[in-house]
């Protein structure tokens, strides 16, 4: 073998006298029989794998350090590995546009996660900075972080108080944590502000719309219709069918059945409109699932106003939905209530 060999050479090898063992000791591996070039690659491929361990375990202990410490805080990492303190104002700017820009981008793409972190730069190199804020909370509310969603969405109202998308924005965590009484007071304002100065970003219809469905929920059921019938108007060129079927509800919880039956065909109207045009089968199943929900409900109130004819069509168009997605289930209930008739 080659060390074997090796180390008969090094056995003939008359060691200097004046050399102290310690110095011999790292003399005899330098005298081993691999070649130096192989010997020196190897040991600098060691070397970086070892500053490459190091620093990687130096930037997820500074992040953890720092998430710890500092729980409501997102900066984390990104502030932890970016030092700006020697950027200038420019540099700092152009830092900020540039991971503004790529944390849009991972937000719209659904890396919530990714998003955080460059809008978290953004917000380190540009602190008052309102969209860099309101962007960051969507991506919390994204990954389903509810109370970083409102810390930042309220971090915004404080920059800017008249920014009716931070409001709103801060409405929609707010119902996810089921505090409704905030949410309802939050919606008041963006309208408030959208109204006076309407946002590229907001439609006075989703404000209106997303009030009528917490009205709806909390029973309210005529002030839930008067927001449905004015977000329908202002969504006059584009209709929603959700929009309708909202008002549906409110009308049956208002007992007035006629009007709902009408607004459930208003909806199925919209959806059969609007499903050639769904980019994905998902989107076309979702929809086309609504609207058989859409045509059994509609059929319950034909019963309830006695009109039979009505409410067996509707039943019939159910069903005939039903077996295009092929659900068993849907199939034999609706089944069922066709033969009860």
């Amino acid at each position: 073998m080659v060390f074997k060999k090796d180390s008969k050479k090094r056995a003939k090898t008359k060691k200097p006298a004046a050399k102290s063992p310690r110095i011999a000791a790292a003399y005899v591996p330098a005298t081993r029989a691999m070649p130096a070039p192989c010997g020196r690659r190897l040991a600098r491929n060691i070397y970086f794998g070892i500053i490459l361990f190091f620093a990687s375990a130096t930037f997820y202990i500074m992040g953890r350090s720092y998430s710890i410490l500092n729980p409501g805080d997102d900066h984390g990492m990104a502030a932890a590995i970016i030092d700006m303190t020697a950027m200038s104002h420019e540099e700092r700017a152009v830092l900020a546009n540039e991971y503004f820009a790529y944390g849009r981008g991972k937000l719209v793409s659904g890396n919530g996660v990714g998003a955080i972190l460059d809008f978290s730069i953004a917000i380190e190199a540009n602190p008052d900075d309102v969209m860099s804020h309101i962007y960051r909370g969507e991506a919390h509310l994204q990954v389903g972080d509810l109370s970083k969603a409102v810390y930042d969405f309220t971090s915004a109202i404080n920059l800017d108080d008249e920014n009716p998308v931070a409001w709103y924005d801060r409405a929609l965590a707010y119902i996810r944590q089921e505090n409704f009484k905030a949410a309802m007071r939050d919606l008041d304002a963006a309208l408030e502000r959208n109204t006076l100065n309407k946002s590229d970003m907001l439609s006075n219809r989703d404000i209106y719309s997303r009030r009528a469905q917490l009205r709806l929920w909390a029973k309210d059921f005529d002030a839930s219709a008067e927001d449905y019938t004015v977000a329908i108007a202002e969504s006059a060129l584009d209709p929603v069918s959700d929009d309708y079927a909202g008002r549906a509800e409110a009308y049956t919880g208002a007992g007035a059945y006629a009007p709902a039956a009408r607004d459930y065909v208003s909806a199925i109207t919209i959806i059969s409109e609007k499903i050639q045009t769904a980019q994905t089968s998902e989107e076309r199943e979702q929809m086309s699932r609504d609207a058989m929900s859409y045509f059994e409900k509609s059929a319950a109130l034909n019963v309830v106003t006695s009109d039979f004819i009505a409410a067996r069509g509707d039943l019939e168009s159910a069903l005939t939905i039903a077996t295009a997605l092929k659900d068993a289930d849907a199939m034999e209930r609706l089944g069922t209530l066709l033969n009860g008739m």
